[in-house]
């Protein structure tokens, strides 16, 4: 019970924090918006193009990347930055000489992040929808698939930030990596259009299955049921995302991801 109002303090002071940061927070969900509003702009139509069908609208497709992306930088880079800060002003090796539990810690910043990402989706979904874009599936199964996306890269995030020596590091660090999960896994275009063997490679990566799953929601109405395929990956990554942070971040000496199990 200790643990829990523990972890429900940090989780509630770290969303204060969020909303307090105002022209961070506005920064971080403003640049997503202003994708889809830009997008919205165009009326482009592709007749052979996959994935959008014939005659399909352009920004019905790519509303589902837009998504995944801004889930991947509000997460990733965010996380990255302002744990990496943390650390530049000692709170994590303070933390670690109190009563508090290193995995009350985590637990807290990684809900506090869910809930405003979540948020963010909500908003751009609702922007999407507004200026014309089509939702066939229920936007409760985006947001789980949103769900498991954040995990991914809050996890890379404390990854990144365990590897920084400081601020700077962390954002350029974390922005590197968002570079070829934006171009490379379908967020702009369909991954059918790549080179075969450039296919074979990105469908690993854990952007391909998120905007996959997105977009078969958003255009043909499926259900959670039938992204089985898409869930396994995406869970296969949110475990193999964790065990890396476990391994790299430390808020002083030892690893606060192992922390955890103490």
């Amino acid at each position: 019970m200790k643990t829990i109002n523990q972890t429900f303090r940090l989780f509630t002071a770290s969303v204060k924090m969020l909303l307090r940061d105002r022209v961070s927070l506005a920064s971080m969900l403003a640049f997503p918006v202003l994708f889809v509003v830009s997008f919205s702009l165009f009326d482009l139509r592709f007749e052979t193009m996959p994935g959008v069908g014939a005659d399909g609208d352009y920004f019905d497709f790519v509303l589902p990347g837009l998504l995944a992306m801004g889930l991947m930088n509000f997460a990733l880079v965010g996380i990255a930055a302002a744990v990496a800060r943390f650390r530049e002003m000692r709170i994590l090796k303070r933390i670690t000489a109190t009563p508090l539990r290193p995995s009350s810690f985590i637990a807290g910043q990684v809900g506090a992040y869910l809930l405003i990402a979540l948020g963010q989706t909500l908003i751009m979904l609702t922007v999407g929808v507004l200026l014309g874009a089509t939702v066939n599936g229920n936007w409760a199964y985006i947001l789980v698939l949103a769900a498991m996306g954040n995990l991914i890269f809050l996890a890379t995030g404390f990854a990144v930030a365990g590897r920084a020596n400081s601020v700077d590091a962390a954002t350029n660090l974390a922005g590197l990596l968002t570079i070829p999960l934006m171009f490379l896994t379908g967020l702009f275009f369909p991954v059918e259009s790549m080179p075969g063997f450039m296919q074979s490679i990105v469908e690993w990566l854990p952007m391909t299955p998120l905007v996959e799953g997105m977009r078969k929601i958003s255009l043909e109405g499926v259900s959670l049921i039938d992204l089985g395929p898409q869930l396994a990956l995406l869970g296969a990554w949110v475990l193999a995302t964790f065990l890396l942070a476990r391994s790299s971040f430390r808020f002083g000496g030892r690893s606060a991801m192992k922390a955890t199990v103490a």
